[in-house]
């Protein structure tokens, strides 16, 4: 591999850079060309490992706000073992991702996890397993100045061509074009950006809470380092940098994590550690400060009427856990406001709780609100007998589709309301799988907009139970050997890249529906009527939106020019 410069040849070519892909095939991709194909595609059109160029075109054009990535996916095939080149005219910075396509095993199911469980087909999937389907985004690096030359071998390649749309952007028609040469096959392909006024805010304290769960310890054995070693405190501020990238602006912390077990079996909290990790996301853009749950189900028994506090493994309401509850998070309460994050602090106590162990949940909330004066408590919830001790609501979105009245009251006498998906919900509902269109990741920052949602949770950030880019339907880990399974994609949204973690197509799908509830949010304090009529043209209900992507561009068109 080697890099050099080429400069343009002409004055309507401020600069001209030539990208050579050589790149290693997938095992799953055989189609070979002996003619260069090469269409654009839609970034939130799906593609698969059989799609052919033919499905493309040779122009698009897409309107945008200011202030956010945007890209268009190629999709190339010709001649093996012969290089492609690329380059774009008309914009001077610009970034490559190859597009790796991973497996769908098995469908999403009709209520949760796949149709194995729910034992009956689901409709409401874009395409039926097994098949491949490019998700993950491996970054071609470069600099401005350089041509990289790498290699095709397969015939095929699929491609993200990615610009950023700066703040201060020129509002009007940006039109590029893409040139694509194999040997002596040259495409040109015509990318037009309408560029409008609208600047979507940096991700922070005041935009749309969002968090995805994630797993510290596999950020560092994932990328072969030593846990809290100088390495894994790299590639976790490269997590932290990717996660702001995709406006994820909440970061939890496992208390596991902080609290160091003693000789004697007792607890420290590791100040330093707990402290350096904080900034370490707060330096990257994240703000709200999410503590993880310090409680569970007793051998994750879902009949058992009592909780466990993790730090000692004794019942949490009773003499002793409510006394090492109340010492911990005194202990971590007081760094809190000596280090001025307690306003940014929200604490769970047990994931998930029910009817069941409402009663002890709610004992529990009362000890953590004496130790932790002033923290809110937010939950996963699938109770609603938890008023006067949860501040923030957090149902699945068919469970909040269903009890409206009740979430609107509460948040009338001021709780808020996030909501989650998990392995569930399935058929239509929103989610975040593998086997559902883009755009439902995007609906959700539509349903936030229509909704008045404050925020969205997803568990599975890297919580990989398998390798990843293999096998995207895995055991659920606490009935292996059964028909429980976790859908394609559930434990993950991002991919462990050799050095550093991986976007992916569904995690910048939700990103792009966060910009578009800023926007939302925008126009809804200008001209809420207006914001109202265009959610309603596309995304009428979390089972109920459109699905072409078509319709999507035209109703974020009117937001903008609604915004200019």
């Amino acid at each position: 591999m080697y890099a050099k410069c080429m400069l343009p040849s002409t004055r309507a070519i401020s600069f001209f850079y030539l990208l050579t892909a050589a790149i290693l095939a997938a095992p799953s991709l055989s189609a070979q060309s002996d003619t260069l194909q090469v269409a654009l595609f839609d970034e939130l059109e799906e593609l698969y490992s059989d799609s052919s160029p033919a499905d493309g075109s040779a122009s698009l054009t897409i309107a945008s706000p200011r202030g956010v990535p945007t890209a268009v996916h190629l999709l190339l095939t010709g001649t093996p073992d012969q290089p492609i080149s690329i380059g774009i005219s008309g914009q001077e910075k610009w970034s490559v991702y190859r597009l790796i396509d991973v497996p769908v095993e098995e469908n999403t199911g009709t209520s949760s996890r796949t149709e194995r469980f729910d034992g009956e087909k689901n409709p409401y999937v874009i395409r039926r397993a097994p098949f491949r389907i490019y998700e993950a985004m491996q970054p071609a690096k470069r600099r401005p100045d350089e041509l990289l030359e790498l290699h095709l071998l397969d015939g095929r390649l699929a491609l993200r061509m990615e610009i950023m749309v700066g703040a201060t952007e020129a509002v009007g028609e940006k039109r590029l074009e893409i040139q694509v040469q194999q040997g002596n096959r040259l495409h040109a392909l015509n990318w037009t950006l309408d560029i409008h006024s609208a600047v979507v805010p940096d991700v922070g304290a005041k935009t749309l809470a969002y968090t995805n769960w994630f797993d510290p310890i596999d950020m560092a054995t994932r990328h072969g380092a030593k846990p809290w070693s100088e390495e894994h405190w790299s590639v976790m501020a490269k997590y932290a940098a990717l996660m702001a990238r995709g406006r994820q602006n909440t970061f939890w912390v496992r208390w596991q994590d902080m609290f160091d077990r003693q000789d004697d079996g007792a607890y420290a909290l590791n100040k330093d550690r707990l402290k350096r990790y904080i900034r370490c996301f707060r330096d990257a853009g994240l703000w709200w400060i999410e503590g993880a749950p310090i409680c569970y189900r007793p051998k994750g028994d879902w009949g058992k009427e009592w909780l466990e506090f993790r730090l000692g493994a004794v019942p949490a309401s009773e003499k002793e856990g409510a006394a090492l509850l109340h010492s911990y998070a005194s202990e971590l309460h007081a760094l809190l406001v000596e280090e001025g994050w307690s306003e940014a602090w929200l604490q769970h106590i047990a994931d998930e709780p029910t009817d069941t162990n409402a009663a002890d949940y709610s004992k529990v909330a009362g000890l953590l609100r004496k130790a932790m004066p002033g923290i809110p408590i937010v939950e996963a919830t699938m109770t609603r007998a938890l008023v006067d001790s949860v501040d923030i609501w957090c149902p699945q979105v068919q469970k909040f589709q269903g009890h409206q009245e009740f979430f609107a009251e509460r948040r009338q006498a001021g709780d808020r309301v996030w909501v989650y998906t998990c392995l569930i919900p399935g058929g239509p509902w929103l989610n975040r799988l593998l086997d559902q269109e883009r755009l439902r990741q995007v609906w959700i920052g539509w349903g936030a907009a229509k909704y008045g949602w404050d925020g969205f949770l997803h568990w599975g950030l890297n919580h990989y139970k398998a390798d990843p880019f293999a096998q995207s339907v895995v055991e659920h880990p606490a009935a292996p050997g059964t028909n429980n399974c976790l859908p394609a994609g559930d434990t993950h949204i991002v991919y462990p890249g050799p050095k550093e973690p991986w976007s992916s197509q569904r995690f910048e799908a939700t990103r792009i529906g966060m910009e578009d509830r800023e926007l939302l949010m925008m126009l809804a304090a200008k001209n809420p009527q207006a914001a109202e009529r265009i959610i309603a043209s596309v995304f009428r209900a979390n089972d109920d939106y459109e699905t072409e992507v078509a319709a999507y561009r035209k109703a974020r068109e009117a937001v903008l020019k609604a915004l200019d």
